[in-house]
């Protein structure tokens, strides 16, 4: 037999060794240089090593977790650490106990890894995870995570702003309340590139953001989730939360979780009584005038004095008035922060106009206020608009009940009505 037939026959009967080689070499020495960009290939017996994560928080369990082949005899997994490029030791050494998963026909086993309490905030770490055979055999998969903190979350100045415009006390089911929040306080998800540094603290990444409310009894029901809200970065983001169906009259907590892997922050807000919707109290009714006949103080309208406006008076207080006039339409403005959003025809047609409440109203304004917000423009019969009164919370329901075009010298007019509070 030659020298070249005898290292075949030796090479098949041990499989996997030649594939194990670099990992039995580098895995015998305990001092090594730190490779941020080391990277071992897959091998046959080895097909997951379970970890994802860059950033890993002190005293956090690391869900790591390897399959190899039932038929690789596995001995043990030792767990090689390497800190700051510095200190290194073994971590641990696990029998092999993997649990068979029947629809891969391969074992798979857990294998505890935590994180150093006593590391400091941006130490780099490397973990070689190695399989030891009976055989004599290694094989060895590595991965790296840098020390970031578990995340903070706090609410803003401003914890609640309640969209419809009204008071605390007068949220209703179906109502919006904007939560402030604040994650991450001061902190940065990436470090700088070297030479330059950073006295912020790192974080970790924040996956989701979880939300929902729970009862005067202490049981939970979650009501949406965002999705990776932060890299680790101080983010202020206000998360919009509707008030559920079947609360009203109860007293409720809105809470906030952010979850950084296995680890999370959690804030409840104030708690908040949930009202009846709020009922508009009256209707009043107002008009302008306008051609060659009419007088200059009947072109504008006060919606809070349910007045007609005169000319001299600044525009501040004129929040409805006549602005063109072409054939038979007639253009209404206003010239003050009062907006209108017209109430769309399938809306009407559920009765709207006659049972929508204040919070109905506000919300509808809120939903519409990025592209819809605007002057009535070209106005006729039974148009319905919701009113955001000079840019406050207050909110008003108008319907137009007339349109007569001016001609040959004629004095026309609007006429309308409106629900307030």
């Amino acid at each position: 037999m030659t020298i070249f037939s005898a290292f075949t026959a030796w090479r098949r009967l041990l499989p996997g060794a030649f594939l194990a080689l670099a990992g039995l070499v580098t895995a015998s020495c305990e001092k090594e240089p730190f490779d941020d960009h080391y990277q071992v290939a897959a091998e046959p017996g080895f097909t997951t090593i379970n970890t994802l994560a860059t950033k890993y928080a002190p005293g956090e369990t690391v869900p790591l977790s390897v399959a190899y082949n039932p038929s690789d005899n596995l001995k043990d997994i030792t767990v090689f650490q390497v800190v700051n490029r510095q200190d290194s030791a073994v971590v641990g050494t696990y029998p092999a106990n993997g649990q068979l998963n029947q629809s891969t026909k391969t074992f798979t086993q857990v294998v505890p890894y935590v994180v150093p309490t006593t590391l400091a905030n941006k130490t780099p770490v490397r973990v070689d995870v190695t399989m030891n055979f009976a055989n004599g055999g290694k094989r060895m998969r590595r991965f790296t995570y840098v020390v970031g903190a578990t995340p903070t979350l706090r609410f803003g100045t401003t914890p609640a702003t309640y969209r419809n415009g009204l008071a605390a006390t007068a949220q209703a089911e179906g109502d919006i309340i904007g939560y402030a929040l604040v994650i991450n306080e001061g902190g940065i998800g990436v470090l700088p590139t070297p030479p330059a540094t950073s006295t912020a603290t790192l974080f970790k990444n924040v996956d989701s953001l979880a939300y929902g409310y729970r009862n005067a009894a202490g049981q939970s029901f979650r009501l949406g989730v965002v999705a990776a809200p932060s890299n680790g970065a101080a983010t202020n983001r206000t998360v919009d939360v509707v008030v559920p169906k079947g609360t009203a009259g109860a007293a409720i907590n809105f809470y906030f979780t952010a979850f950084a892997q296995t680890q999370f922050a959690t804030i409840v807000s104030a708690p908040l009584t949930v009202a009846q919707p709020t009922a508009f109290a009256s209707l009043k009714t107002g008009r302008v005038s306008f051609g060659p006949s009419s007088t200059p103080d009947s072109l504008a309208f006060n919606l809070r004095t349910a007045l007609n406006e005169p000319a001299a008076n600044p525009a501040t207080a004129k929040d409805l008035l006549v602005s063109g006039i072409s054939g038979g339409s007639v253009s209404l403005s206003a010239a003050n922060g009062t907006r209108y959003y017209k109430v769309p025809a399938a809306t009407l047609a559920t009765g709207f106009y006659t049972t929508a409440t204040a919070n109905a109203v506000g919300n509808l304004l809120y939903q519409n206020a990025t592209a819809n917000l605007a002057d009535l423009g070209t106005v006729a019969v039974n148009d319905v608009y919701a009113v955001r009164v000079r840019g406050t919370g207050e909110v008003m329901l108008l319907r137009i009940t007339g349109v007569k075009p001016s001609s040959a010298g004629s004095t026309g007019r609007v006429k309308f009505e409106y629900r307030t509070l």
